[in-house]
């Protein structure tokens, strides 16, 4: 019996018994509740005091006792961010209580810099970032852009790694096969943040979401806040915080290619008077793809902790443990010589069996809060982020005719340790009509990373040739490679070792001045860099500015405009890079101005957003099959377009996630002449993605819901001259239906099949985007 027959008996048997214990009520008190602007208040918890009888409503805001005896009582709602609400019932023997729709009061409460409590708000829609100014802002009232995923829209759309989250948002998309991107059209592989804190990014796994409450994407350079960034922009995962009401639940799903996944969180008060609060979060994946020789076995371990002893000081302790178990895909290679993308099946790669990668994240971090005063905050964050990976793996060398290759062999292990400490000082004071709100702060970045590398070789293919067998392209056999016999290519029989370290000292000041409907951000920077030892030694000093100033024209429609610099010097990873020359940091600037606006009383948020970025000596593949790990730097590298999303709800019914891009990056100068006013690699003139839902919550088909959407990009082009990638748009659809505490939900990606390529460096390593694929999932909260 498979493990997805197992699945549906014991989705069946779950169901069904929820059916007929729903069958067997004798009276019953039902209602929905509902915030003051209206607005569902989803999973707040509901008391009958005296009875001690306990439920929680849908995310419709919907609540149900069943199988009640006749009682008089005290019914008691509460949940977090709003007022506990009380009203007296009495039922009979057989009644059942409508008590329609019951209204609660927020409660207005001041949030500091730490997140030490999760929120019970359920959108597409984020009102506020702690992170792109190190306060809470509201979203509208940063000048910059900033998108953001939620953890709604990443569940709807049964969305489990950071890869999958980052196509929602405007001007993403796929730079390659691994953990690499183009945002805004430039190249981005430097490491997420985790609450603002860096981590390490070995480009080789993508980060679960499990314990995430919403991905941000802060774009442009953000160095002055967070040292060395890509300078399209900086991606942040905002972690899930515990709740002070008990929470639990759990997720199964399973799919094709013998997918099978499953999750739990819970959350809850540790002691009775709710200072101690506590958050798990669990789960893992296995799967195999369309691609021959791919697996996938996942899991992530995540507990959190928060403190709040008094009104001052407030402590959060988040760790995460993860692992991955896989193979490396390369892409799909191409036969000798063509310029064609499908000179063989998509399905093709030359992943030989035995080959692994096997990677471990621990992620520790402790953050705190402490408020002196009504006028002055300090805050603090440590994180410790350890790294393991073993990577064995077979490739392609070269050719030995059209169809055939000669196979190398590369067996890596790499270890890192990143700690990132931040300390800042926030002041909020006025003179006169200005209020200000001032922070300085210090950060402190290392990361050390040692790795040992050696290829195999066979004999009978030569001494010193590097090869270890054959591989037919358009005929291929699949063979257990005796990899123990293969001998290390370095003559002295000794395994290539390397160390790097890089260290980064910055002190920044950044004043939020508001007056009238004008609010100004002016933020300088101080970053002190060093990396390497010896010969290789590097120090660099550099100042940063931002600035940036917003108009309230309306109540709800803000207008912005920006200005900042960034800064990316060397750093390492946990690929050999070598460079044709000396390595130079790469600078950036940009420009932006837009508008963001709040609609339908603060249900639904837009904007806009148009902006240059310009960037001096990136980092790209020197496209050189010989040599994968030469890099060279170009010499400037221009992008400008336009951006604009939609997320939250049009109506208590229909909500939704909408973005699309127009950009052009063009290579304005380069050491190739050839390449100057060619459109860089990857990046998209247009670009667009949707997610809508609708759910029914009256008639017969209360509980049901629908939902629909499309990703879809341009023509690209490649680092290899002649292969452009063509552009395509794929929809996906799914339906979901909920009664009590389960949902069922049926998700269907790439709906008609559509044959396209996610991103490619050239011919030989490009990714195919998935098939149609369908995944099925069963919820149970109580």
């Amino acid at each position: 019996m498979n493990k997805v027959t197992i699945f549906f008996l014991l989705l069946s048997f779950l169901v069904s018994s929820t059916l007929v214990s729903a069958q067997q009520k004798l009276a019953d008190i039902h209602g929905q509740i509902v915030s003051k602007d209206k607005t569902p208040a989803p999973y707040v918890s509901i008391l009958l005091k005296n009875c001690d009888i306990r439920t929680q409503a849908d995310k419709n805001g919907n609540f149900l006792f069943t199988n009640l005896p006749m009682l008089n009582d005290t019914l008691v709602i509460s949940g977090v961010g709003f007022k506990t609400y009380k009203h007296k019932v009495r039922i009979t023997n057989g009644q059942s209580l409508d008590l329609g729709i019951i209204h609660l009061d927020f409660a207005i409460k001041q949030l500091t810099k730490v997140e030490v409590t999760g929120k019970i708000t359920k959108s597409y829609k984020s009102d506020y970032s702690f992170d792109a100014t190190k306060t809470q802002t509201a979203l509208k009232d940063i000048p910059l852009a900033i998108s953001t995923v939620t953890k709604e829209l990443i569940n709807d759309k049964m969305q489990l790694h950071l890869t999958n989250a980052l196509e929602n948002v405007s001007g993403v998309t796929h730079y390659s096969g691994y953990e690499e991107y183009n945002i805004r059209g430039m190249h981005a592989e430097n490491p997420c943040l985790i609450n603002g804190l860096r981590t390490f990014n070995t480009s080789l796994t993508s980060p679960m979401l499990l314990n995430v409450e919403k991905v941000e994407v802060i774009k442009g350079p953000a160095s002055v806040l967070y040292s060395n960034t890509d300078p399209g922009g900086l991606i942040n995962l905002v972690t899930k915080k515990p709740l002070p009401e008990k929470q639990y639940s759990v997720i199964l799903g399973a799919g094709s290619w013998n997918a099978f996944n499953g999750q739990v969180d819970a959350t809850g008060p540790l002691n009775k008077s709710g200072s101690l609060l506590y958050r798990l979060n669990a789960g893992g994946e296995n799967t195999e793809y369309f691609r021959n020789g791919y697996f996938l076995k996942s899991y992530q371990i995540a507990p959190s902790f928060s403190f709040t002893p008094n009104t001052k000081l407030k402590v959060n302790l988040d760790i995460s443990l993860s692992h991955t178990h896989s193979v490396v895909d390369r892409g799909v290679p191409a036969l000798e010589g063509t310029k064609s993308l499908t000179s063989v099946p998509l399905s093709l790669s030359v992943i030989q069996p035995g080959d692994y990668l096997k990677e471990t994240n621990l992620s520790t971090a402790i953050t705190a809060s402490y408020r002196l005063n009504s006028q002055i905050s300090f805050n603090t964050g440590l994180l410790s982020y350890i790294t393991s990976q073993n990577l064995s793996e077979h490739g392609i060398k070269d050719f030995i005719s059209i169809d055939s290759v000669n196979l190398n062999y590369n067996n890596k292990k790499v270890t890192t340790s990143t700690v990132t400490f931040t300390n800042y000082f926030n002041f909020k004071f006025n003179t006169g009509r200005f209020k200000h709100q001032l922070l300085v702060g210090y950060d402190y970045i290392g990361t050390e990373m040692s790795q040992s590398q050696w290829q195999g070789e066979l004999s009978g293919f030569g001494a010193g040739m590097g090869i270890v067998g054959t591989f037919s392209l358009l005929h291929p056999h699949y063979l257990s490679r005796a990899v123990n016999s293969y001998k290390h290519l370095d003559a002295m029989n000794e395994e290539d070792e390397a160390e790097g370290e890089y260290a980064t000292n910055g002190v920044y000041i950044q004043e939020q001045l508001t007056f009238n409907k004008w609010q100004l951000i002016a933020s300088l920077r101080g970053e002190f860099y060093e990396s390497g030892e010896d010969d290789d030694a590097m120090q660099i000093n550099k100042l940063l500015p931002r600035i940036g100033i917003t108009y309230a024209a309306t109540k709800d429609i803000n207008l912005y405009a920006t200005y900042n610099k960034g800064f990316d010097p060397f750093e390492p990873t946990s690929v050999l890079q070598t460079f044709n020359q000396a390595y130079k940091p790469v600078n950036s600037e940009m420009f932006e101005s837009g508008i963001k606006a709040d609609l339908l009383k603060n249900k639904l948020s837009s904007s806009l957003a148009i902006y240059q970025i310009t960037i001096n000596n990136l980092s790209v593949s020197a496209n050189d099959p010989a040599n994968p790990d030469l890099f060279v730097q170009r010499g400037e590298q221009r992008s400008r377009g336009i951006e604009t999303e939609l997320q939250g709800n049009i109506t208590d019914n229909l909500s939704l996630a909408v973005a699309y891009a127009l950009n052009q990056t063009e290579i304005t100068r380069s050491i190739n002449q050839n390449e100057i006013g060619k459109i860089a690699e990857n990046a998209p003139m247009h670009s667009s993605s949707s997610w809508l839902n609708y759910d029914f919550k009256k008639g017969v088909l209360k509980g049901l819901g629908l939902s629909c959407g499309h990703t879809q990009s341009g023509k690209r082009n490649t680092l290899e001259s002649g292969v452009t990638l063509p552009g395509y748009c794929i929809l996906n659809g799914g339906i979901h239906y909920g009664i009590q505490h389960i949902n069922i939900a049926l998700n269907i990606n790439n709906l008609f099949n559509t044959t396209y390529w996610a991103s490619a460096y050239n011919n030989m390593n490009k990714w195919a985007g998935n098939p149609r694929s369908i995944m099925i999932r069963f919820g149970y909260r109580f």
